[in-house]
């Protein structure tokens, strides 16, 4: 039984980790079979249990069945909205650049898209800054190395649609870059899945470029194009299914020709041809055609090239655009050049430099997002800690002084939380444990946080503090009592085997101005719960 039919019998798994595994194993599904019932029975199973960044996943999913089985353009915006949605609820980049990178993709990019004051520049810029800050703090990324190349691939496949296909191999590059950085082992599976796309999609996209030069009659650009394309070594050969084989094949065929390295470049493999018989696209079929048709008309035969390209316009249609419009190239030099051929080629002049327009444009994009970042990273390390992403000790002191100034009926409760035997964390699993089991605190911590007027604090080491606002009446939130009790539930065996971690905590409640007592009060409550036996809160008023 696989793994989907196992979700389909009974729904998410009941692990984190295997519920997110689940959805890489979907999307890799959804690309062959659609199963909408079953990617929305999952999403209402994931909102229910709270794990947003499955949700991020398994909208992915959605996203692309909707647009797979061509549904109205307001069906696939709701995915992308929901999408982006969940993604800002994990506060994690990662994410969040996977929501914009798959909205430039199946919305904004679209045919008719229906938004307002978006464009895919702009959405893949931003995304683009985010993922380079990400890839640039290091390869000690946990389990979000999974989604890392997966996002990068996201936005390579974007910028293929642009047929902005220099920036589709840049963003390759990074993504192959990454299928490196440590997993556990129990996520390997979703880079291995990864390197077999890179290996087509890389080699799509050299195909796809080289066969526009062609087209502008830059057949020396074609040929170096063609020469320098990644290829896939032979473990990464051996990894794909046959078909795939087949189909590497077909598009390596047709960049040998175009680089000068086949013995026999007018000739089609019948074997090869008929292989191709069950693939899901015709088009690999005719790459082997327009090899042919390329290699007899580099020899000088215009007309048996453009009958062999005839055939393969009959394969074509408007998934590999370039590919198309060579196949038509071709076919159309089988009569002596005339105004129809002038003009096309008139029109290919105009197509080209309009695409090296969006191409400049789009570089511009990607320079501009990363400047605003910088500034907007500049900013916000002056408020936020680095490791936790919670609010540090500079951004409490200019809070405070706002809590001070509050009106008299303004009503505060303070939480302060330590981790118990923090230290032992360290010396027992080491400080890179130590700092996943930081950042683990600091997700709690957010979830704590629901008003824009409430902040959470890393105070320093494991100790925090949370300020939250109340509202007139009745008896304050045990927010205390949450933490503690989501710190113990949390899967800590997830982060390191045998681990297991605990916080005390201290409440305290009264009026937003009296903000310093309050803190003393919760102090001296956290300081009874470790008398008391630690892993518990203590809320004396």
């Amino acid at each position: 039984m696989t793994d989907i039919d196992r979700a389909r019998a009974s729904g998410l798994p009941p692990d984190r980790l295997g519920a997110r595994m689940l959805a890489h194993a979907l999307l890799e599904f959804t690309q062959v079979e659609t199963d909408p019932e079953l990617i929305d029975k999952l999403i209402a199973e994931c909102r229910a249990i709270g794990w947003d960044e499955v949700e991020v996943l398994l909208l992915h999913c959605q996203l692309l069945c909707r647009a797979l089985r061509n549904e109205p353009q307001d069906r696939i915006r709701e995915s992308s909205d929901a999408m982006v949605s969940a993604a800002q609820a994990t506060s994690d980049e990662i994410f969040i650049a996977l929501s914009l990178a798959a909205r430039a993709l199946f919305v904004v990019h679209a045919e008719n898209p229906d938004t307002l004051g978006e464009d895919d520049g702009e959405l893949l810029g931003r995304a683009v800054s985010m993922l380079d800050d990400v890839l640039d703090g290091g390869s000690n990324l946990g389990l979000r190395a999974v989604e890392l190349p997966v996002c990068y691939v996201e936005v390579g496949q974007a910028y293929h649609r642009m047929g902005l296909w220099e920036l589709e191999e840049e963003m390759y590059a990074k993504a192959a870059g990454t299928l490196d950085f440590p997993l556990p082992a129990a996520a390997r599976h979703v880079h291995q899945l990864t390197r077999r796309v890179l290996v087509i999609n890389r080699l799509e996209n050299a195909t796809a470029l080289a066969c526009a030069m062609i087209e502008m009659s830059d057949r020396e650009g074609a040929r170096h194009v063609a020469a320098v394309a990644v290829r896939p070594t032979d473990v990464e050969r051996a990894d794909l299914p046959p078909m795939w084989q087949w189909e590497v094949r077909a598009l390596e065929r047709f960049l040998d020709v175009l680089a000068g390295d086949d013995a026999d470049p007018g000739g089609v493999s019948a074997e090869h041809f008929d292989a191709l018989a069950p693939s899901t696209w015709p088009g690999y079929r005719a790459c082997l055609l327009l090899a042919a048709a390329v290699g007899v008309h580099d020899r000088g035969d215009a007309v048996r090239a453009a009958r062999i390209a005839n055939r393969a316009v009959h394969l074509l249609d408007d998934y590999k655009p370039s590919i198309q419009t060579l196949a038509l190239y071709l076919a159309a030099q089988a009569t002596p050049e005339g105004p129809a051929l002038r003009y096309s080629r008139h029109l290919a002049s105009l197509r080209w430099q309009a695409r090296l327009d969006v191409l400049g444009a789009a570089r511009a994009r990607l320079a501009a997002a990363r400047v605003l970042r910088q500034g907007e990273q500049l900013n916000r390390q002056a408020y936020v800690d680095a490791l936790t992403g919670l609010a540090n000790r500079h951004a409490e002191t200019r809070h405070l002084a706002r809590l001070r100034r509050r009106a008299p009926q303004d009503r505060l409760a303070v939480v302060l939380i330590d981790g118990d035997h923090f230290k032992s964390v360290n010396d027992t699993f080491g400080h890179t444990v130590g700092d996943e089991v930081l950042r683990v605190f600091g997700m709690i911590l957010q979830e704590a946080v629901i008003r824009p007027t409430d902040l959470a604090v890393r105070l320093g080491g494991d100790e925090f503090m949370l300020l939250i606002d109340l509202p007139p009446g009745g008896d304050p939130p045990q927010v205390a009592d949450d933490v503690v009790r989501a710190v113990a539930l949390h899967r800590w065996d997830e982060v390191a085997p045998g681990l297991h971690v605990s916080v005390s905590a201290g409440q305290a409640a009264g009026p937003a101005r009296e903000v310093d007592q309050l803190i003393r009060a919760a102090d001296e409550n956290l300081y009874r719960a470790k008398a008391g036996g630690r892993a518990r809160a203590v809320l004396i008023p």
